[in-house]
This record gives C-alpha cells, structure tokens and sequence, in this order.
C-alpha cells in the first residue's frame, strides 16, 4: 500500500481505518526521531519523538490507548515542519496525520493549547490571528505601490506578513510595481488563509475564514493569487482545494509564492538584476516553501541572477534544512522551545561566515530577528526580495 497516495486528506476522516494502517506501516526505524527539531527539547523521553506519537496513534486507533492531557500536550509540540516525513522510508503523511490527531483533540475538547484558543478567538473577532483591526491591513503600502483596482492576479498579503514582518511584503511589491506588474490587492477584505486553524487541529473555525476568502476571490473574478508567505502558499495550495470542495465553492485559482513568480519573470526576460550586490549569503528554506511545496531551486536561481554575490550553503539545506522553529503553532504556545530551535538554526548559519542570512518566509524572518537579538549576533538578515531590490536599476 502506497500510504502517501491514499491516505485521506480530508479532516472529518482522520480517524477512519487508514489511519491504523498507515501508522501500522512505521518501520520503527527512527530515523524521524533524529531529525526531528523539537525532540531534543523533550528531555531526551522518547514520548516526544515522532516514532512515539506514530506508536500511540496506532494504539489509540486500536481502543488500546486513550488521549490524555499529557499525550495532547506531546502531540502539539511538533511544528509541521515535515522533516520526519522527508526521511520516512515507508512514506507515511506523518504531518497530515499529526494535523488529524490535533483535530480529533479539538473535538474531544482535550485540545488545543491555551495559546491556539486566543489566537482562534482573535481570529474570529478580527479575521486575523494578531488581533489587528483590519483597516490596518494596508499600512505597509507605499506612494510606489502600484495595485489595479480590478486585476486577475490578486495580492494575499497574509497576516504575519501584513502586520508583524512587513518587510518581505513591501520591498517585493515595489519590485512588480518597478516591473509594471499588473495586480490587485484586496486590502481590509483578506481574512488569514486559516493555516493557524488548521495546523492546530480548529477545523470548523477555519472552514468560516476559508469561506470568506473563497467569496472573495470569486467577486474579485480571481486567476492567479500571488503571496510572501510559504504557509499562506502552501495552504492555499493543498488545503483550500479540499475545502472548497467540502464547502461547495469554486477554486479554480493558480497560486503561486514570490519565489515562483520572480523565476517567471527572469526566464521571460521581465526582470533583469544588474547593480552587483557585494555579499556572502547563506540561504535558509522555510519548511512550508521547502519540504511543503518543493521549491528549493527557485530561490537559488533568484540569487544566482544577482551579480555580485556569493551563496555558501548551510550544511542542513534543501530537503535536509532545519527549522525556525514557528511552524504548527509551537512558537505561539511553547516559545522557549521555538527560540531554543531558531537559535541552533542562527549558530548554523554563523558557521558560514555568512555575512548575511536570507530567507523567504515572513514566520522565519521573525524568528531569527528574535534570536539575532537575544544571542547579539552579528549576522545580518534581509529577505531575498531586498538583494534583488538592491540589483535593480
């Protein structure tokens, strides 16, 4: 049985036989349990390992085990990162399987975490998980933002990308609006793209921002969605197909990260980076751009293009790249364990000699801000949109 072919994506199935099969399917090899990023955090108890929770699952699928405060608590420490399932040699979906276990939590009421309630509460109140009014959601624009009023390309500014990091966001809308990109930007209308909701296992609270985001797509007649965020993308890209489908919405949308739309672009000629940009830089790849959507090669075509500077890879990049540490709601509930992974992750990249650490993914951004900070390193961090800004003419 090929598990990752047929194991059900949808939430209200998570628990069917399936589920049993696919976690019957573990080798037990461990291999997961070495790359994991939060298992070390876990006190060296193998209960925090993904090889424990793929084990308890089976159990618990089997009326063998019960969940508890203590195992709910194990199963929301993992940031969806997809390490685990990158080197799982019998191919077993462990994060849509995490994803289902947190869901069934929720529904139990044993889940989720007091810091995943607020931000469902914030969420539902305000359309976004920061508790921001949303006629803040345009103060990133500039007199050089050039958004149509009416465009088949719509801007998903996402979230944390609006209002907490929006650097990433700002420098690449001044770079299509250079170009003379044509698109529209429904700002004070986009609810959050419910990746928080989901990835904390709050389906049904999810399924209304979804709903708002699907209608508003449809009135804005929308073809391609273009975004910053790797969780945003990768959302968009593999769950809203499935639930607009459950909800009886059309999707028939083309969504594409920054990094895919930049590589379009220079293959087609549109964008030319010329002003050398004197830097050795170190490439890190968020895990939902990375090992969620596959694009590894996109951001290093981008930074070959610029002249002038110089990639030297951290020894954990590509499918093998570490985490931030802000994924599947962990950073929101346990921050000392995801300031302890982003701050293995920054010592690596200072190994480089790296005069600069980029990224492209508005979560990743924040976390090494915060660890750059609290460590007094004296590595620099920009997004990749800012070295390619800096090569423009």
């Amino acid at each position: 049985m090929n598990t990752r072919e047929n194991y059900p994506r949808r939430a209200e199935q998570a628990l069917s036989p399936l589920s049993a099969e696919a976690a019957d399917t573990c080798a037990r090899c461990g291999f997961c349990k070495i790359h994991c990023p939060t298992y070390p955090f876990g006190g060296g108890f193998e209960t925090y390992s993904p090889r424990a929770r793929l084990h308890f699952l089976r159990a618990y699928c089997q009326g063998r085990e019960k969940l508890t405060p203590e195992w709910v608590d194990r199963l929301y420490r993992c940031t969806s990162c997809e390490r685990c399932e990158a080197v799982c040699q019998t191919g077993i979906p462990l994060v849509r399987l995490w994803e289902d276990i947190r869901a069934e939590s929720v529904r139990r009421g044993l889940g989720p975490m007091p810091a995943h309630k607020r931000v469902r509460e914030m969420a539902e109140k305000f359309g976004n998980p920061y508790g921001e009014d949303p006629s803040r959601q345009t103060h990133w624009l500039t007199p050089e933002h050039t958004p149509a009023p009416e465009a088949e390309t719509l801007l998903f500014g996402g979230c944390t990308g609006t209002y907490k990091m929006p650097g990433m966001l700002r420098t690449g809308v001044a770079v299509l609006s250079r170009l003379g990109f044509a698109f529209t930007y429904a700002g004070g209308e986009e609810c959050c793209c419910a990746s928080p909701l989901l990835r904390t296992g709050q389906v049904d609270a999810a399924l209304s921002l979804i709903a708002r985001n699907l209608d508003l797509f449809a009135r804005r007649k929308t073809r391609l969605i273009i975004t910053p965020c790797g969780g945003c993308s990768k959302t968009l890209k593999k769950d809203y197909p499935l639930y607009a489908r459950r909800l009886g919405k059309p999707f028939d949308i083309q969504v594409m990260h920054f990094s895919e739309l930049y590589v379009r672009l220079l293959r087609e000629g549109g964008l030319k980076p010329s002003r050398p940009v004197d830097k050795t830089v170190t490439f890190h790849d968020p895990c939902h751009l990375g090992r969620s959507q596959g694009l590894f090669r996109e951001p290093r075509e981008i930074l070959a293009a610029i002249p002038g500077l110089r990639l030297t890879e951290m020894p954990g990049n590509r499918e093998a790249s570490r985490c931030c540490g802000a994924g599947g709601g962990v950073k929101a509930n346990y921050p000392q364990m995801a300031g302890d992974i982003a701050r293995d992750r920054l010592r690596e990249a200072e190994a480089t000699g790296a005069d600069c650490l980029v990224t492209m993914c508005p979560f990743c951004m924040g976390s090494f801000k915060q660890a750059i900070e609290e460590s007094g390193s004296s590595i620099q961090l920009c997004g990749l949109e800012e070295l390619l800004w800096a090569s423009l003419e």
